[in-house]
């Protein structure tokens, strides 16, 4: 009876991406979210109807054979909102891996891209937000230690600019270009824009301070304290100051910061907003926030929050060269026998080393250790220069 042999394997490399979907499915689920599976496909119609929620316009179409107008999915949060049952009794707590397909934000072809994420649908109230936010904290941490996550709250830009559309009457495309100009962060564009519209000084003090309001959370909610000219700006500062508490009970607070001119789409975000980013990144990695103005569009009458982490994105992460291209490589001569090398290197590869035989070192190939077989007798050399 032939003896089982028991080999060693050496441990398999992973990318940045494959790690986090595995740690972070169950980091998801020991908060109670389910895991959502949906087709790569949904009808045209739903994105067509809704291309403020995307990132881009273009979408990937194709006629199915019963001739519906189909398209690639360019989003996951749109298709969880059209299948979702919860309302303001029952909540849904929901988390996915799906691959989507959108346009290059550089170049001009599209991208498939690899996206994990959560939402939380139903009556999401401070501890459901700040639950929330814990989690893309967490999300971050599990990957790379050097991040910073940035929130804001969409009242304090929007109740300016509606201040603006009562008080000095300007039209939606103003309204929506000072909007960019604020998240732009740039200052000597909107003092141009709003002086040429004829906004009062004191007004156009007030949009010229939103990019300064940024930092700390503490200290930038006492500074953005001095621009409040409404109930609802004050209860958005306040809001974000309960969810910061929660997060520190939470052990999530850890690089949050404050970003008030971070602004979502007005159509359908409402509410706390925020971004992840990796310090070696220059773009962002995780993007969420509220968006029951989105429920509301489908007829729902429900709250709405979650994220989405851009799982691509973390391949351009800085991960440590491995020094050895393989732990052992083991020379032999072209006289020896093939039991004898098949022998050598298999002992080789049972005790979990990367291992090659070759009858001659190949160039650039950087090894830990160098054997020599000769008449099936295996030595280590002193050096592997």
């Amino acid at each position: 009876m032939t003896k089982d042999i028991k080999m060693k394997y050496k441990q398999a490399k992973i990318t940045p991406a494959e790690a986090a979907a595995r740690n972070l499915r169950g980091l998801y689920e020991q908060y109670g979210y389910q895991k959502f599976k949906m087709s790569k496909f949904e009808e045209y119609g739903l994105y067509a109807s809704n291309m403020d929620f995307l990132s881009g316009d273009k979408v990937l179409t194709f006629t199915d054979l019963d001739g519906r107008l189909m398209a690639l999915k360019p989003d996951v949060t749109l298709s969880i909102i059209k299948n979702s049952t919860a309302d303001m009794q029952s909540s849904e707590k929901l988390y996915y891996t799906e691959n989507v397909y959108r346009e290059d934000r550089e170049g001009n072809n599209f991208v498939e891209i690899e996206q994990m994420g959560l939402e939380y649908l139903g009556d999401a109230d401070d501890y459901g937000i700040t639950e929330v936010i814990a989690l893309a904290v967490k999300t971050l941490q599990s990957i790379d230690q050097e991040y910073i996550l940035e929130i804001s709250h969409m009242s304090f830009v929007t109740e300016l600019l509606d201040d603006l559309t009562k008080e000095c009457g300007i039209e939606r495309r103003d309204y929506v270009h000072l909007l960019n100009l604020i998240r732009r962060k740039n200052v000597p564009g909107i003092a141009k824009v709003a002086e040429s519209l004829g906004i009062p000084e004191e007004k156009i003090e007030r949009l010229k301070a939103v990019p300064t309001l940024f930092g700390p959370v503490n200290e930038t909610l006492k500074r953005a304290g001095k621009y409040v000219i409404n109930d609802e700006m004050s209860e958005g500062l306040d809001q974000l100051e309960r969810v910061a508490k929660g997060l520190r009970a939470m052990n999530a607070s850890k690089n949050v910061q404050i970003d008030l001119s971070l602004v979502n789409d007005t159509n359908y975000y409402n509410g706390i907003i925020f971004k992840g980013y990796f310090r070696e990144l220059a773009r962002h990695v995780l993007a969420g926030g509220q968006y029951d103005k989105a429920m509301a569009k489908f007829g729902r009458n429900t709250g709405a929050i979650g994220f989405g982490l851009y799982l691509n994105e973390l391949s351009q992460l800085a991960v440590e060269k491995d020094k050895y291209d393989v732990d052992a490589l083991m020379l032999y001569g072209a006289k020896e026998p093939l039991e004898n090398v098949a022998k050598a290197i298999t002992g080789l590869r049972k005790q979990g080393l990367s291992a090659r035989a070759e009858r001659a070192r190949p160039k650039g190939l950087r090894c830990g250790k160098v054997y020599r077989l000769k008449d099936g007798v295996l030595t280590e050399r002193k050096t592997n220069a």
